[in-house]
């Protein structure tokens, strides 16, 4: 994963100050149209002429994009060691479209001012004592927010206790359990449990959870361009690196190269050394040589 910072950074105040309460009205009748029976939806769709699509037979069902988020940014961030949080965050990143007004949003895009983000952070840093998690969730569309401050991430955790503040903040009605509740006994959907972390090292927490945040971002676009654009998603297949071949053609063309002059004399007794240093243990090395010594290909 690569994108450490949010590609669409928004400010989060003007994303939620529009809308609230004076929708809720209109959201009512909007909703009632869902039926007894409540399927929940990330995502609308689009038809073949990039149209929108109001068959909601064609839409992502929350439960499917919930898990692939899961899975995606767990697969990105075994090597980081950071697996089980991936998959926690994947799985929370948007407990707040469970809200029964962003369901109706999906119906009536004239409906705004919809937080689907704060329930899931919330639940994560206050309840969960995850707050690499809770960072990740919260910044997912925003970027990641400060600790403390206006709009930061305790103030977000601290207005869950505010049943006004709260609704005023996320434009829904619904309690983190009533949504918690819809995602398990609709979807099926547990939570991981896991252990509380001591944090010692706040720089390396810091980079931990910038990486962390990488992996959500990066498995949450990805799986919704593969709902939105799944030509887009055709083309980024990859062939295998092939490192053994690779060798083996950079040694071949290595060989190939003249001997003469005691330029070339040092160049291969650089790429000697590069070799040897290579069958050492992993670790940290240097390469102290001048320019035109041949540091670009030996290394």
């Amino acid at each position: 994963p690569s994108r450490l910072r949010c590609s669409h950074p928004i400010a989060r105040k003007e994303v939620l100050v529009r809308g609230h309460v004076r929708d809720y009205n209109r959201f009512d009748s909007a909703a009632a149209r869902l039926g007894p029976r409540v399927k929940y939806y990330a995502h609308t769709a689009v038809n073949s002429e990039g149209k929108p699509d109001p068959n909601p037979a064609n839409w992502q069902l929350l439960s499917t994009h919930l898990r692939n988020v899961a899975e995606l940014a767990k697969r990105f961030a075994e090597p980081l060691g950071l697996a089980a949080e991936a998959e926690l965050a994947g799985l929370l990143h948007d407990l707040g479209k469970y809200a029964s007004r962003f369901q109706a949003r999906l119906h009536d895009n004239s409906i705004h001012g919809i937080n689907h983000w704060a329930a899931g952070t919330a639940h994560a840093g206050e309840t969960l004592k995850q707050l690499a998690v809770a960072f990740a969730v919260d910044g997912h569309h925003t970027g990641i927010p400060a600790l403390d401050g206006n709009e930061s991430l305790k103030q977000t955790v601290k207005r869950r206790g505010d049943q006004k503040a709260w609704q005023e903040w996320t434009g829904c009605v619904e309690s983190i359990l009533e949504l918690l509740d819809r995602q398990r006994e609709s979807d099926g959907i547990q939570l991981p449990g896991l252990p509380r972390r001591a944090v010692n090292d706040h720089f390396a927490e810091a980079l931990r959870t910038r990486m962390l945040f990488s992996c959500l971002v990066d498995a949450d676009f990805l799986d919704t361009e593969a709902h939105f654009k799944p030509q887009a998603t055709a083309q980024r297949s990859f062939p295998a690196l092939e490192p053994e071949r690779a060798l083996t053609l950079l040694q071949d063309h290595l060989a190939a190269k003249s001997t003469d002059g005691e330029v070339n004399q040092r160049r291969r007794h650089l790429l000697s050394d590069c070799l040897a240093a290579a069958a050492k243990p992993p670790g940290l090395f240097t390469l102290t040589a001048p320019t035109g010594s041949g540091k670009t290909l030996s290394s």
